[in-house]
């Protein structure tokens, strides 16, 4: 009798390469997609502080910046930025004084251990 088919032995070997390269593929790529988030948070912080100042530079006065609505009503940012972490951007006040306000992130749940999950621009 000629049966077709795979055995019960053929479908486990086949199971088990799939597990062994699975678990060789899946960590490389969770870091690589952590570091895209990563790298993503950092480029949205720095459009929203040239935005900023590109704000300042048209208006000479801060008070005429300091909220994304106002940078959305000026033209400067389309608009806000997707948080790649779940958490929220922010417009705030500089601490050092260098200039009027500042972009930072605040608020991540899934932030990455080695990384300042209160970043600011």
């Amino acid at each position: 009798m000629n049966k077709k088919g795979f055995t019960l032995t053929e479908i486990l070997i086949v199971l088990v390469v799939a597990g062994i390269l699975l678990a060789l593929i899946l960590p490389n790529t969770l870091k690589a997609i952590e570091r895209a988030n990563v790298t993503a948070q950092e480029s949205n912080l720095n459009t929203i502080q040239v935005a900023l100042f590109m704000c300042f530079t048209e208006e000479r006065n801060w008070g005429n910046c300091d909220s994304f609505q106002e940078l959305i009503d000026g033209n400067y940012l389309e608009e806000i930025p997707e948080h790649p972490f779940n958490g929220d951007y922010t417009i705030d006040a500089d601490p050092n004084g260098t200039a009027g306000f500042i972009a930072c992130s605040e608020g991540e749940e899934n932030f990455p251990d080695d990384i300042d999950p209160d970043k600011c621009g």
